[in-house]
Parts: structure tokens; C-alpha cells; sequence
């Protein structure tokens, strides 16, 4: 589908799309696979923020995908808490999730703004996100593997990490980053030093690739015995779920 048919367009016009309207951040970087390091795909990531303080996002959830382009594929998703949420997550828990202390403060990771937005105005703006997402934690998940199948999404859900250092990443991935996308990573890494706080450490827990030799994480399916709905047994899918239903369908749980 090269662009909205008239169908598209008339339907669009009377459906509610309000999770998608709450996005309202774009920030494009690098991933890795969590079982194979020596491996990056770029990941253009769009943000909703639902939990905050009003000054403060607690947690993100972000749609991800290859490009920016309104063809681009969605090939994951990441979910990024502040440090305050992430020291509470259990010690098994915290394996899945990767610091962003390093793509901050390195340039790897920026503000996506329109081409026409000028680069002094861009510097002003990303401040107040970058010093929060500087101590954040992300766990992502990328479903397509599109450097291995781009044509389909192929294979298990895939783990993926960040980076955490000058001698992790090509140099000319970098250069061909910031001349395609417009963007120079090198000004980002200078610029922001003058107001973030580099000393800060990420908390024990995260980034686990760092301390194994040589061991990724990966999902890997499973066949288990599992109870199912059947005709004529009086087995029924149904609701489980910690809050009620009604609360889920009405969109009445307000954030945290």
C-alpha cells in the first residue's frame, strides 16, 4: 500500500486513534540483539509517555520502526522507566532491560525534529528529555528481524540492548547515520557535556551482556501442556486479568 485509499481516508475520519494521537516524542538510535552484539539495526522510536509526575515521565512506551518514512516497517517496540521504577523491578527481572546513559551522552541517540527546524533550536529543545533520559532503563523487543528478512517478519521476538561504549559500534554507520538523517553525532557529544551529569553510574542490574562472557539472552519457543477451550467441556476463555475489565475497556485506570 503505497499511500490511503479513499476507503482509508472516509474511515479515518470516524475512528479513534488515541493512543496513537498521545505520541509525542520521536527519537532515533542503535539496537543490538541481545544474542548477537556484533549486530545493530537503526530503530526510529515514537513515544508516548503514560505514566508521569507532571515534570517528570516515569515510564515511556514507544512504537518502533526502521525509518521515518510512512512506509516504514514497525519492527518492535520499547518500554523505558526512570531509575526510580527500575531499582524496584526483581534482580531476574532486570537481565531483560539496558541503561541509556552511554547513547545520551555519546550522541547515538537523538532528537528526531523536521528538516527545517534549525539545529540551534533543536539543541534548546531536546535539554529537559535528554537529562531525563539520561537515567532511564528501556526493555525492547523487536519482532522483525528485517536486516535478516525484509520482506516479512520472520522468526521469535528478538531482545534487544543498547550500547555502553566508544569501541561498540562502526564508525562509518555513525557517518552514514548522521549524513542521511541530518544529524551530527560528534556536536551531540559535545554539547550535551556541558549539561549533563557524566558521572553518573547506571544501577547494578542492567546492561547484563556487560558482566558474561561471551553469553547473550534469547527467546526460544517452547511446546507446553496448557488447558484450552473446548466444546462441550464447560472450559471457557475469560478474563484473568489484575484489574477489572470494565476498568480496561472503559480507559478508566487514570496513570500513576
Amino acid at each position: 500500500m503505497s499511500g490511503p485509499t479513499e476507503e482509508y481516508i472516509a474511515q479515518s475520519a470516524m475512528l479513534s486513534f488515541a493512543p496513537v494521537n498521545a505520541i509525542h516524542q520521536h527519537v532515533q538510535a542503535f539496537h543490538s540483539y541481545a544474542d548477537s552484539r556484533g549486530n545493530l539495526v537503526p530503530a526510529h522510536h515514537y513515544c508516548a509517555c503514560p505514566k508521569h509526575t507532571g515534570e517528570k515521565a516515569l515510564m515511556r512506551q514507544c512504537v518502533i520502526y526502521d525509518s521515518d518514512k510512512a512506509d516504514a516497517r514497525l519492527i518492535g517496540i520499547e518500554y523505558i522507566v526512570a531509575e526510580e521504577i527500575f531499582k524496584t523491578l526483581p534482580k531476574d527481572e532486570k537481565k531483560y532491560w539496558h541503561s541509556h546513559k552511554y547513547e545520551v551522552e555519546s550522541g547515538q541517540l537523538v532528537l528526531k525534529t523536521k528538516n527545517w527546524v534549525p539545529g540551534m533550536v533543536e539543541d534548546a529543545a531536546e535539554q529537559a528529555e535528554m537529562k531525563q533520559l539520561h537515567t532511564t532503563y528501556g526493555k525492547t523487543i523487536h519482532t522483525w528481524a528485517f536486516d535478516q528478512h525484509p520482506d516479512l517478519p520472520l522468526g521469535p521476538p528478538r531482545l534487544m540492548m543498547s550500547f555502553t561504549g566508544d569501541d561498540q559500534v562502526d564508525p562509518q554507520v555513525l557517518e552514514t547515520r548522521d549524513r542521511v538523517l541530518g544529524v551530527s553525532t560528534s556536536h551531540k557529544r559535545e554539547f550535551r557535556s556541558k549539561y549533563l551529569d557524566t558521572s553518573y553510574e547506571p544501577v547494578e542490574g542492567a546492561d547484563q551482556w556487560e558482566h558474561t562472557k561471551d553469553e547473550g539472552l534469547a527467546f526460544e519457543a517452547k511446546v507446553v501442556k496448557m488447558e484450552q477451550p473446548k466444546q462441550g467441556s464447560g472450559r471457557v476463555a475469560t478474563w484473568k486479568g489484575k484489574q477489572s475489565l470494565e476498568d480496561v475497556l472503559s480507559s478508566s485506570v487514570k496513570p500513576q
